[in-house]
């Protein structure tokens, strides 16, 4: 990281001034109140604030930490007495030692703990609707960086705090300017027509696990390599008519691989907030309300894995920046339940009124005070709770079972391996390879598989990542509940009951990891076990080049060998994809565009407009439906809720210019609530096995699950079982495999017994041995039908090559 107190950052020409010259208050740059109505910051204005910040007060450092997806600076404000940032490199070092004191004697842990001062990092404003948090960042920087009074005299002596201004400078920009747009027009507040992440959207704080945008991958290595602070705050904006404001401590159930210190250290702080809080009055603050500590992947999640006190508010949300008022009978109790009245959560409820976006800004400024507070207060106690936090990871490792992971190198998806590799090396985990074979518990494996030990400072968060979880009984999960990461990547894991003994080397680089990894069977062949394969046939089809699909084994032979067989297919181009996306934007499409962005294959977005001009033929040969309603596609959005060129959907033209498409020889794919839209149209002998009487009860709101491919050219070379990832989903009843003539075969189905890999599910007979993945044909086209998306989040590996399946070999040759 380079440090850039004086820097031209975000392209401003500034000249360091003296440490003593005037540093311009946020609302004089701004040229306006800050948090005033109608009113946001870009990320021009916000970026240009810190920048000036850093150049007139020697008590601030901005660096250039990362470049956004879209290409804008990814900014790092450090703020802190100038005698600390004198020796900010002894301040880091410390605080390395501490979050991994192995190997330290008891003097040294004293002496990293004496040169250290806790470090406080806040994120600001990742999901971009939530739109205070930019302005409060720039407010809250100025008074830490200027102000004499307290608490913020000594939160500079005693902390080192880091603000990120925005952790999503791209979707920052989009809001606002769509916003500025909009306002004092009838579409005011309305929502975007496209992601404000350019593949995640809201998704990118359910990232934190997997790691796949490049803001999440920034913020990570800044965690867990660069600073390992002690405390990491995530500041968020909720519904409004609720509280108006949530703080911790959270709500059960508990993740059983967190650390019991550290939790009582969040829950501590976030009391203490509640107390400062309600004694300046502010009223509507709860806690142990909706959000629990429970999955892996929030932004505020995975630190706690990593020993770090991770902190979460709610604030509660005005329209953009258009204020609201709420009347009594309008608000609600604190996560659904009881009435709006004091309780032991929700000690003194907001009476309503006018809600703004200067209130928002006016409780995060006061849980700021007392967050600094309380932690410049006790700086040793926060300090010597994290070491101990990080030994008593480490002991675990030493005691519990499983002592480690084995990855055998003849797995076969080597992209899978180095996807996970990538992403435990970067989330400050420690890797091993074998340089010989290894003996695990009375079994061998190969020379070059890779051991993870569990006796390491993160070695919780790599089990909480490798074990299966099983939610708690009680009320359902609301949200995900399983995510076993080895089985999501479709990567064999062998947990080790004893130590592992042998010749390892510390592997440095996730390329490096399957160096020795099974590899393919020749020069000549890609099989589509491997994840990388099928970048390299996109490669190649793109080139002109032939190839040839094999079945059983599932390769591709380049060239167009056997090609004469009739259970080969000849490739000989890459087929032309369309993506439909809604004007209203779609996550599922958006993670959709990464995977084919990912792995390299093109593909065109695809609109209403274009639906509905009919003869797609000529300008597709696939087209996609992502995980969208029926009332989207047919409606899209309403009348007067967009300008007009964004409103309506693709009834009745689209649909029937959809149809004409497939019976022309088209092929369409559709995905969860898309492929209920696909069944109506075309008459599908499929019902939802979900809807059935006997299923009333079935709920699984996010887990991970088992499906069987069947017997067909298109499955070939697929493993026995495969695990997906079921949010919510559907399964289907085949009624009539013949009728009128569509041909409809099932190609996946779920498990009939041992449904459930990792997480919650109520009710698994409900879907038992019910299709995933249907095929059916209609005229010279074909429909393929995903009950769940295979591509869900960038997670589920093990089935990204479904899609690519029904892309490439199902098309015209």
């Amino acid at each position: 990281m380079v440090r850039s107190t004086c820097s031209a950052v975000v392209g401003l020409s500034l000249v360091c001034g003296a440490a003593a010259q005037k540093t311009a208050a946020p609302a004089e740059h701004l040229g306006r109140a800050v948090g005033v109505d109608f009113q946001l910051a870009d990320w021009r204005e916000v970026s240009s604030y810190f920048a000036k910040l850093a150049a007139d007060s020697p008590r601030v450092d901005l660096a250039k930490v990362g470049t956004t997806t879209e290409g804008r600076d990814f900014l790092l404000a450090t703020i802190s007495s100038e005698r600390n940032l004198a020796r900010l490199d002894e301040i880091k070092h410390n605080a390395a030692l501490i979050a991994d004191p192995r190997g330290l004697s008891e003097e040294q842990r004293q002496a990293a703990i004496d040169g250290c001062v806790p470090i406080v990092m806040i994120s600001n404003a990742m999901h971009s609707t939530e739109t205070a948090a930019p302005q409060f960042a720039m407010e809250f920087a100025w008074k830490l960086a200027t102000s004499d009074e307290e608490p913020y005299a000594s939160a500079r002596e005693k902390l080192v705090v880091l603000i990120l201004p925005c952790t999503n400078p791209d979707g920052l920009d989009h809001v606002v300017e769509w916003y500025r747009k909009t306002v004092g027009t009838p579409y005011e507040g309305s929502g975007l027509t496209k992601l404000y992440q350019l593949y995640a959207g809201h998704d990118n704080n359910r990232d934190w696990f997997m790691l796949t945008q490049a803001e999440t991958r920034i913020v990570t290595e800044l965690l867990y390599s660069t600073w390992h602070p002690h405390v990491y705050w995530d500041v968020h904006q909720q519904g409004s008519s609720a509280e108006r404001m949530f703080v911790p401590p959270f709500r059960d159930p508990l993740d059983p691989n967190l650390d019991s210190a550290v939790m009582a250290g969040i829950s501590l702080l976030g009391t203490r907030a509640v107390l400062d809080m309600t004694r300046e009055g502010l009223s509507g603050v709860a806690s142990g309300v909706t959000f629990d500590q429970w999955w892996n992947g929030g932004n505020r999640n995975v630190p706690v894995r990593h020993n770090i006190l991770g902190l979460l508010t709610e604030a509660a949300s005005v329209n953009v920046a258009s204020p609201i008022f709420l009347k009594p009978t309008d608000l609600k109790a604190p996560g659904g339940k009881g009435a709006y009245a004091p309780s032991v959560n929700f000690l003194m409820p907001w009476p309503g009124g006018w809600w703004r976006l200067r209130n928002i800004i006016d409780y995060e400024q006061a849980f700021a005070r007392s967050l600094i507070r309380s932690l410049s207060a006790e700086p040793r106690v926060w300090l010597a709770s994290a070491m101990s936090a990080a030994q008593r990871a480490i002991d675990k490792g030493n005691t519990d079972t499983p002592r480690a992971w084995v990855i055998p190198s003849d797995n076969a998806d080597r992209g899978a391996v180095r996807r996970m590799v990538d992403t435990l090396l970067l989330g400050g985990v420690e890797i091993d390879v074998a340089r010989n074979k290894l003996d695990v518990d009375g079994r061998e494996y190969p020379a070059g598989s890779l051991v993870i030990r569990r006796d390491q400072p993160y070695g919780q968060h790599v089990a909480d990542l490798f074990e299966v979880q099983r939610y708690p009984e009680g009320d359902p999960p609301y949200d995900i509940a399983g995510w076993t990461l080895p089985a999501l990547l479709g990567v064999q894991r062998v947990e080790a009951m004893h130590p592992v003994e042998g010749e390892l080397a510390r592997v440095r680089s996730a390329a490096e990891s399957v160096e020795k990894f099974t590899t393919s069977a020749g020069a000549d062949v890609l099989p589509s076990t491997d994840s990388d394969a099928w970048t390299a046939v996109f490669a190649k089809l793109g080139k002109g080049e032939r190839l040839t699909w094999t079945s059983p084994k599932g390769e591709f032979a380049v060239g167009d060998k056997a090609s004469g067989q009739v259970e080969n297919r000849l490739l000989h181009s890459l087929p032309r994809v369309g993506l439909y996306s809604p004007w209203s934007g779609s996550n599922d499409e958006g993670w959709m565009r990464w995977l084919f962005d990912t792995s390299k294959l093109p593909c065109m977005t695809v609109r209403n407009e274009m639906l509905r001009a009919g003869k797609l033929k000529g300008a597709i040969d696939v087209l996609i439906l992502p995980d969208v309603s029926a009332s989207t596609l047919d409606q899209g959005r309403a009348p007067g809720s967009a300008p007009d060129e964004f409103t309506g959907g693709l009834d009745p033209e689209g649909s029937i210019a959809v149809e004409e498409f497939v019976r022309d020889g088209g092929v369409l794919i559709t995905v969860g609530d898309s492929s209920a839209w696909a069944i109506k149209l075309f008459d599908l002998p499929l019902s939802d096995a979900t809807k059935d009487k006997e299923a009333a009860e079935f709920s699984c709101p996010g887990s991970v699950l088992r499906a069987i491919p069947d017997n067909s050219w298109l499955t070939a070379g697929l493993s026995d079982s495969l695990a997906l990832f079921f949010s919510g989903n559907t399964a289907w009843k085949v009624t009539d495999a013949k009728k009128d003539g569509h041909s409809v075969k099932t190609l996946l189905h779920y498990a009939p017994t041992e449904v459930l890999i990792s997480g919650w599910i109520r009710k698994p007979e409900a879907i038992a041995d019910k299709a995933a993945w249907v095929r059916a044909d209609h005229g010279r086209g074909s429909i393929h039908l995903f009950a769940f998306s295979p591509h869900y989040r960038g997670w589920s590996q093990d089935t990204f090559q479904l899609l690519f399946r029904a892309i490439l070999l199902d098309g015209p040759q």
